[in-house]
């Protein structure tokens, strides 16, 4: 009975501990997301304010 115990207050360490890092790494993919989504839609902003005057590759301008 003792041994049982034990076993089962090591496994309830290491659940705490896997939970523990589990929030860890989520929370740093959840801010990774959101700098990517913001870097995303400041690129968007960039190349539709410098796009208006430029021309595609392939496309061929009038001399």
């Amino acid at each position: 009975m003792y041994w049982f115990l034990l076993f089962l207050a090591v496994a309830a360490v290491w659940l705490s501990v896997l939970a523990l890092l589990a929030k860890k790494v989520w929370g740093q993919a959840k801010a990774l997301t959101r700098e990517l989504v913001a870097a995303q839609s400041k690129l968007e902003a960039a190349q539709s304010t410098a796009g208006s005057g430029q021309t595609h590759r392939g496309e061929h301008v009038p001399a």
